[in-house]
């Protein structure tokens, strides 16, 4: 049929059928690689050597939600008046966002270092590794003062006491205030 306004194609499926699956079917390669990355970048590495490398990589600064510059630190995660800045992956940005007491597993925070020159001199991080906090035992806690070597961080573990000391006063062990500014 010449004029027909459907060519049918293998499997008896019209032409317009066909097109209209594939336009269907979702983003192309390209945009899959690309949210391939994005997602990848939200799942932060609870292993000092693969995080470390992650860290290193910036990969976290592609988070959306993130301070907007370095301030001065209230905490003791570098000398206190010393700059740091703070990312938070999407799943610990909603869970702040909604309220929630409990963030999901998978949640994370990374704080970036400065020394009084403003290089990055290091990062302290934070990972939900299990729906239940249990006292920090469900956080993975890592803290390095070095931006090149990681064979000596301050806390690479699970349920690092001082880190879960600390952090017990926050919302389900988060201090950061949240909206970031």
């Amino acid at each position: 049929m010449k004029n027909a306004a459907f060519l049918t194609v293998a499997g008896g499926l019209s032409a317009a059928a066909v097109a209209f699956a594939f336009l269907a079917a979702g983003p192309t390669r390209a945009q899959s690689a690309d949210q391939a990355a994005s997602s990848a970048a939200q799942d932060i590495p609870a292993d000092s050597a693969k995080l470390f490398a992650y860290l290193q990589s910036g990969a976290y600064r592609s988070f959306t939600a993130q301070e907007t510059k370095q301030h001065p630190s209230a905490g003791p995660h570098t000398k206190v008046g010393l700059d740091v800045q703070v990312f938070l992956n999407d799943a610990l940005d909603r869970s702040l966002a909604s309220g929630a007491e409990q963030h999901p597993k998978g949640s994370a925070v990374v704080k970036e270092m400065y020394s009084a020159k403003g290089d990055l001199r290091g990062w302290a991080v934070a990972v939900k590794t299990a729906a239940d906090s249990a006292d920090g035992q469900g956080w993975y806690w890592y803290e390095v003062k070095s931006t090149t070597d990681n064979r000596r961080p301050v806390a690479a573990a699970n349920g690092v006491g001082l880190c879960a000391g600390c952090h017990a006063a926050g919302r389900d062990f988060v201090l950061s205030n949240y909206p970031l500014e």
